[in-house]
């Protein structure tokens, strides 16, 4: 008798014209492998409605006509790609046997000559194998997922163009509740003049290729927008002209906080559309860049009510841009959302060299704790620090 094994067949489907042998060959499996279901059919159409449930396996008799039983094997292979198949030929018609492999049956078997148990090891192998073909292709394909998603968080996440000293740049991204899938999340920093600093974050509502492709078109087009030296407002609406275009569905859109810097004067130029204002950390605290609320989300189709407004930075600042995701988690221990200002306060009293040293991972993994787990939402992360001396 044949023991159980975990990931073993429960069911077989036995297609075969000659009852008599059938039934000889079910006993004789039975005997070794009393646990296996047997359904017995007499031809392929007869047998269809079984082959899509709950099979795990088909032993199909090669009897003459060999032509039809190889056909009925092919029509099974395409069908149902992803069922294994073992031949019965007749004792010593390894011929057949060869031809029904070169088809698509993970084995063959002799229908007299071969022992019960040897059967049941036939069929254990051709489940196993089947399988093991499956999890190789859907490997596979997660390499081929991972890869493209690596691609386009590159895209997502830029090599950054700065070449002032003075200037330190960190960033990262979190999946939401640690998901694979991406998001729309993007940012980037460039330096369009030896004093102008220009830094955007932004993040395209979704999650998935669709919402991560325009992310990425967003991206390209800011930076593209900022070298040609088209000032914010005006670059505002061109990226919402955008949105509202390349979007694949009506209820997606982005939100993008851009900020402009002066190295020199210590000065700053933000611009919100939607978006939650960047932080502002220095040694005498950390608060909100600006109170002033943001004008409308790229891509919806409202008329253009952003502004531009200046804030005075200082000679050492660290700035703090981010996506929502951060402050939508929870304060379990409280029972009430993080909120913008509990981030503030969650780095304030910290300083700003700590904060520099906390971000990305480490403020991730705070506020993950007073969430007690992942966050539901992807957050983006860009810090931006300077030193004028």
């Amino acid at each position: 008798m044949s023991a159980r094994r975990a990931g073993d067949p429960e069911q077989l489907l036995l297609i075969d014209p000659d009852r008599l042998q059938a039934q000889a060959l079910t006993e004789r499996l039975r005997k070794v492998w009393p646990q296996l279901r047997v359904v017995l059919m007499s031809s392929l159409p007869e047998a269809d409605a079984d082959l899509g449930g709950e099979v795990d396996c088909v032993l199909l008799a090669a009897d003459a006509p060999r032509a039809a039983s190889m056909d009925a094997l092919a029509l099974i292979r395409s069908s149902n790609p992803d069922l294994p198949v073992v031949m019965l030929v007749a004792d010593g018609d390894d011929r057949s046997g060869i031809a029904a492999l070169s088809i698509g049956a993970q084995d063959y078997v002799w229908r007299q000559a071969t022992p019960g148990h040897s059967l049941a090891r036939a069929i254990r192998l051709s489940v196993q194998r089947k399988r093991a073909e499956r999890y190789a292709r859907e490997l596979a394909m997660l390499r081929y997922q991972s890869a493209e998603t690596r691609r386009v968080q590159r895209g997502l996440m830029p090599r950054f163009l700065v070449d002032d000293p003075r200037v330190q740049v960190r960033h990262g991204y979190r999946p939401g509740d640690r998901r694979q899938v991406l998001g729309g999340d993007f940012l980037d920093v460039v330096q369009s003049s030896p004093a102008r600093l220009q830094i955007v974050l932004g993040d395209v509502c979704g999650h998935g290729p669709d919402e991560a492709a325009l992310g990425v078109q967003l991206r390209i087009a800011w930076r593209t927008l900022i070298l040609a030296g088209v000032e914010q407002l005006r670059l505002l609406e061109t990226l919402d002209r955008l949105a509202s275009q390349e979007r694949h569905a009506e209820h997606v859109y982005a939100t993008l906080a851009s900020v402009e810097v002066d190295l020199n004067a210590g000065t700053a130029r933000v611009a919100l559309a939607g978006h939650p204002p960047p932080l502002l950390a220095r040694a005498d605290g950390v608060q909100m860049l600006t109170a002033h609320g943001a004008g409308p989300p790229l891509g919806i189709g409202l008329p253009p009510r952003w502004d531009v407004h200046e804030i005075e930075l200082g000679r050492q600042w660290t700035l703090l841009l981010y996506s929502d995701g951060i402050y939508e988690g929870h304060v379990v221990s409280r029972g009430v959302r993080l909120g913008i200002d509990g981030l503030v306060n969650l780095l304030s009293g910290v300083g700003p060299d700590t904060i520099w040293e906390l971000i990305p991972d480490g403020l991730l993994d705070r506020v993950e704790a007073l969430n007690d787990g992942p966050l539901e939402d992807d957050v983006a992360l860009l810090a931006v620090r300077c030193e004028r001396g």
